[in-house]
């Protein structure tokens, strides 16, 4: 029985961090999960000194977008800076969970090891972390599609793409890990030979925070091509396929719940956080985003951020064509559905500054000036290589062109005025989306939610327009990004399950002798969800939306045909 008085823990805090593509932000939660404070360090702004754009390297060759991990480090020492200046106490966090962008990867050098483990405190983080801690100084990420021949290997040595995505979940794609690796390895041999660890840009936010090198866990190492999602470890046939002794490089993975480690003592001279604050195993973002939502069964998630993205629960691990089935962040041995489209929130970008000259004021008056359907105007905007399918290309369909006419390849120029133009752009984004969940499997129920999350998710229309195409009710979170939201609750469920769940005292046992440990759902069961009601389907919708989501599939088709010449034979 234990005798302690029974802790008192609501001077605690629990801090979420996000490494985006184009931010990294930072959230800190009070013990009754309130959000206390918020900080953003913004790559294209706050640190012009790397001269990206939306967060990338302009020097990077056709299909490479790359980033120089640098620039991480240094925001992380300036997100850390800008929450104490604002006045949050570091000594009262007590947790920390991660999470960044997906797929992109960090090649170690011998002297970043080093480093990184003899964090001096006299100087700043990016002081001792420089470019020669790294390898590569251009490391490859999500965005990046220059690995056509890579994946082609990997494929046909593992046994086809079918083989790999029974193993992975997915087969070989382009900004994928595995297929990263191999370029590294086969162009830069010399390089990769000195690499003593790869990390995901997840691990490598958490080896920064422990001082050490931190662990893959399940659910972002789902994402490499690389890893058995149903034996949660490498898979020796990939690892081969890829690249020699890679499993050392990339260590063994480890539950998205499991600890890391203790903060690193850098971080306690100079920001004075607790010695035995604990660092949580750091995930990708989609998966902070399921982790976020608090909701449970029967819904759907569409994040329309930078990339558009959708992600689905799933008790059991299907085997996909297309699309990524990957573990789930807080439910062993439960998957996740993933669905992520290239041309998301920086083809709207792109979009609004043609047509409204970067106002999105008027950029969504122009919406509302037209009609839903947009009176049989039809566009795909695949302005950077899109994902599913694999296609390039711009393709407009008036209500006037014939599927199986010759015009139907030309399309039109332009629409005839930009109010049509905005209409076709984000329909034809979202009956896109719908059409490739539903060849995945999605189909809704009268209690299904379709809950929309992001950047981009602010505008009522653009909500109204999903819910009419998706014929169900929409719903919003409001309040802070789900996917920072999502670092919080794994930061503040892991202290309950690593500390407070530990206490033997009467209370916390069951009559059998055994602990009343709650997972992650039953822990946060009581915790409001956030979401509200934002839009239902417009009565008649379907009869609408149902042929011009055949007509936007059709233009897909002919984008992915026109552009398979190109990918996947560049000499014809």
């Amino acid at each position: 029985m234990c005798h302690r008085i029974k802790q008192d823990y609501s001077g605690n805090s629990y801090l979420g961090l996000h490494l985006g593509t184009q931010l990294f932000r930072a959230l800190i939660l009070d013990s009754k999960l309130n959000v206390t404070y918020v900080a953003q360090i913004r790559y294209d702004v706050d640190l012009p000194e790397f001269k990206t754009t939306n967060g990338i390297l302009s020097d990077g060759g056709p299909g490479e977008f790359l980033a120089n991990p640098v620039m991480w480090v240094k925001a992380l020492d300036m997100l850390m800076d800008c929450l104490v200046k604002q006045g949050a106490d570091m000594h009262s966090v007590v947790s920390i969970a991660g999470a960044a962008q997906q797929h992109g990867c960090v090649f170690w050098s011998e002297l970043g090891l080093r480093r990184l483990c003899n964090l001096n405190v006299n100087l700043r983080l990016h002081e001792q972390i420089t470019e020669s801690a790294f390898e590569l100084t251009r490391t490859p990420t999500w965005r990046d599609s220059s690995t056509d021949v890579q994946v082609r290997e990997m494929e046909h040595t593992v046994g086809g793409p079918a083989e790999l995505s029974k193993i992975t979940g997915s087969r070989a794609y382009t900004r994928f890990t595995g297929p990263q690796i191999r370029k590294v390895y086969t162009q830069c041999p010399e390089q990769y030979e000195r690499t003593s660890r790869i990390s995901l840009i997840s691990s490598f936010l958490a080896s920064l925070l422990i001082g050490g090198i931190a662990s893959i866990d399940y659910s972002d190492g789902s994402g490499m091509n690389l890893f058995d999602i149903r034996k949660k470890k490498w898979s020796p046939a990939c690892l081969n396929a890829c690249a020699p002794d890679l499993a050392r490089r990339l260590m063994k993975p480890i539950p998205s719940s499991r600890l890391q480690g203790r903060i690193g003592d850098y971080y306690v001279k100079r920001w004075n956080f607790r010695p035995d604050c604990m660092v949580v195993a750091s995930t990708g973002s989609k998966s902070s985003e399921l982790a976020g939502l608090l909701v449970e069964n029967d819904f759907l998630m569409l994040s329309l951020d930078t990339s558009d993205v959708v992600v689905m629960p799933l008790k059991k691990a299907p085997r996909l064509e297309d699309g990524h089935v990957m573990c789930h962040p807080t439910r062993r041995d439960e998957y996740m559905g993933l669905l992520c489209f290239q041309n998301g929130g920086l083809t709207r970008k792109a979009i609004c500054e043609d047509v409204a000259g970067g106002s999105w004021r008027r950029f969504y008056e122009m919406l509302d000036a037209t009609p839903s359907g947009n009176s049989g105007n039809v566009a795909v905007h695949f302005r950077d290589r899109e994902i599913i399918p694999t296609a390039k290309g711009t393709l407009r369909w008036d209500a006037h062109i014939n599927p199986m006419a010759a015009e139907c390849i030309r399309g039109r120029h332009r629409f005839s005025t930009p109010e049509i133009e905005v209409r076709a752009l984000i329909e034809g984004q979202i009956m896109h989306h719908w059409s490739i969940a539903h060849e995945m499997g999605f189909h809704h129920t009268p209690d299904t939610k379709i809950i929309v999350v992001g950047e981009d998710s602010r505008c009522q229309s653009v909500l109204q327009i999903v819910a009419d195409i998706f014929n169900a009710p929409v719903y919003q979170r409001t309040g802070v990004e789900v996917s920072l939201l999502g670092c919080a609750f794994r930061a503040r469920y892991a202290f309950y399950e690593h500390r407070e769940s530990a206490c033997n005292c009467q209370s916390c046992m069951m009559p059998t002798g055994r602990k009343t440990r709650l997972s992650f759902d039953e822990f946060f069961r009581d915790v409001p969800s956030g979401l509200k009601l934002a839009a239902e389907p417009t009565p008649g919708c379907d009869k609408i939306y149902k042929p011009l989501i055949e007509r936007c599939s059709q233009i897909c088709q002919l984008l992915a045909s026109k552009s398979s010449v190109y990918f996947f034979h560049p000499n014809v």
